[in-house]
């Protein structure tokens, strides 16, 4: 289930595996970028230093409920996806990505979301495939949309209650989902 790399054909994703310095560097970018501030999930603005990410990357490197990816594009690393779930509740994954301020609007976040969803789809390891997106960001929005992913105000309720232990009512993001 688990694929170290998923080939595209504008970009790739290869799994986060072992000390990588190119990587610290562009985890260091994203999680720096005061642009992306509003939209990150807010534990890795917690995580600003290179000694920070290479500790904090070292525990995503063999997650029980978590598989991290680096985008790649033209043998650069671009961005980042992930999905997670949570073990006592895996009927549903929540996949996140972002992608350095150098390379947005290459339609890279697109790409790399169909690949990893397509692989999702294929593997039937779970029941909803879902992402939260900050209310602000119409970028990411519309390309869930464009994904096939809906706005869910019902299951947002029962994911956020089981992976964040919260109803969601006051969240910033809006939660997009789709069945497999």
């Amino acid at each position: 289930m688990y694929k170290n790399i998923i080939k595209g054909k504008k970009c790739s994703l290869i799994r986060f595996i072992g000390h990588d310095e190119k990587l610290v560097t562009l985890m260091h970018n994203i999680f720096n970028d005061e642009a992306l501030h509003e939209f990150l999930n807010p534990e890795y603005l917690n995580y600003r230093t290179k000694p920070q990410i290479r500790k904090w990357l070292k525990s995503k490197y063999s997650n029980p409920v978590e598989i991290w990816y680096v985008i790649k594009h033209k043998n650069l690393y671009v961005g980042y996806i992930c999905y997670k779930w949570r073990k006592h509740y895996d009927e549903a994954c929540e996949i996140s990505t972002a992608i350095d301020k150098n390379y947005r609007g290459l339609n890279l976040g697109y790409e790399s979301s169909k690949l990893l969803l397509d692989h999702l789809f294929h593997s039937k390891r779970f029941k909803y495939l879902v992402g939260y997106v900050h209310k602000g960001n119409k970028i990411a929005e519309n390309n869930l949309k464009k994904l096939g992913l809906k706005k869910n105000n019902r299951l947002q309720k029962i994911v956020t209650k089981e992976f964040y232990d919260s109803d969601g009512s006051s969240s910033v993001y809006n939660l997009f989902s789709i069945t497999t």
